[in-house]
């Protein structure tokens, strides 16, 4: 679009006697976006819990163990209160675009609105990232496996494996997330494309699939290792996030600077819950 740069007129305006415009297509190139998948596998049902305050305690319950029946003697009660966990609410971001009055008048390919629609994708992702850099942090720190490694049947199962045996739920809300490089790698993996194997194959339901009761997504918004990224196998409850307030939009109109400025927000936070209740993985490629 044009701007007013104070320069002299062009030939073109001279030879015509009239301001001779650029004409910009209508049709946009929008940048590329990832695949959104982390914020929806965590468990968000605390963000109502935070209507005043920065920090959300979340109490934790032990187990419960049991004890020999002495007939005349009074059973010895325990706390079941174990340590609570908490989620501090100290991220506050803000992705924001602006559009002069100028180009108001000249747009015909709706810069204003595409552009908000990417402030809120930035936002979004922002929060996927802020997630996907605690699963390294899940099980103590501990990796499985070798970093540049081929995601296999016999890892999968490995995973699944020390899930099971620290009685982490199977419930259906366990999933599996990874990058490319492992959906290439989950591509030759017959449990997982073939039909006598899984009820929603990957091939057929055009939907990245399910294995063993998870869902597979698949996203570049994992946390960089060295070759690969850190994936993760975890239950939902493994993670925990806190909208304090959801991502809210302002438009500014400025007219003593000649142009409108338009914001996307959001407030949260977020933390691990439950430390055995995921287990992270190296994948193949960034």
């Amino acid at each position: 679009m044009a701007y007013n740069t104070g320069t002299l007129p062009t030939l073109a305006q001279e030879i015509t006697g009239k301001f001779v415009p650029e004409i910009f297509s209508k049709n946009v190139i929008m940048h590329t976006k990832s695949n959104l998948v982390i914020a929806n596998a965590v468990n968000t049902e605390y963000r109502a819990e935070l209507g005043y305050g920065s920090v959300v305690n979340i109490p934790v319950l032990s187990e419960v163990t049991t004890a020999e029946v002495t007939p005349g003697t009074e059973s010895t009660a325990i706390n079941a209160v174990g340590t609570p966990t908490s989620i501090t609410v100290n991220k506050w971001r803000v992705a924001a675009i602006e559009e002069s009055e100028m180009m108001n008048v000249e747009d015909i390919v709706g810069y204003l609105e595409k552009a908000a629609q990417s402030c809120a994708y930035a936002i979004a992702k922002d929060i996927d990232l802020a997630l996907s850099a605690l699963f390294s942090t899940l099980a103590s720190g501990s990796i499985y496996g070798t970093d540049g490694q081929t995601l296999n049947d016999d890892i999968i199962i490995a995973l699944m494996e020390t899930l099971d045996e620290a009685d982490i739920p199977d419930d259906g809300t366990r999933v599996l997330i990874t990058d490319p490089s492992s959906k290439a790698d989950l591509l030759k993996i017959d449990k997982f494309v073939r039909n006598d194997y899984v009820k929603n194959p990957v091939v057929a339901s055009g939907q990245f699939g399910n294995i063993y009761n998870m869902k597979v997504l698949i996203t570049n918004n994992l946390t960089a290792a060295t070759t690969g990224n850190y994936g993760v196998m975890m239950h939902r409850d493994a993670i925990g996030l806190v909208l304090q307030k959801d991502p809210y939009s302002q438009r500014i109109p400025m007219p003593w600077v000649h142009k409108t400025k338009f914001y996307v927000k959001v407030i949260y936070g977020l933390a691990v819950l439950r430390m055995t209740f995921g287990k992270s993985f190296y994948t193949r490629a960034k």
